[in-house]
C-alpha cells in the first residue's frame, strides 16, 4: 500500500502543479475489510464522504476567488 499510496500521490501531485488546479486525494488502502468497513462509516467515520466534501468546498472557494 505505500508503493501504491506513494505512486498515486506523486501522480496527484503532478497533475495539480501542470494544471494549476487543486486536486484531492481520497485513495484508503486498508489492509483489512474490517478497516474498510471502520473508514467506510464505521467508528472512523466515512472517509468517501468527507473527502467529496473537501472537493466541493474547494470548488465553492475556488469559485469566489478572482
Amino acid at each position: 500500500d505505500e508503493h501504491i499510496n506513494r505512486a498515486v500521490s506523486l501522480g496527484i501531485n503532478e497533475i495539480a502543479l501542470g494544471t494549476g488546479t487543486p486536486v484531492l486525494f481520497g485513495v484508503l488502502t486498508c489492509d483489512t475489510l474490517e478497516q474498510a468497513i471502520h473508514r467506510a462509516g464505521g467508528q472512523q467515520g466515512n472517509k468517501g464522504a468527507e473527502c467529496a466534501l473537501a472537493a466541493v468546498q474547494m470548488a465553492n472557494l475556488l469559485a469566489q476567488l478572482p
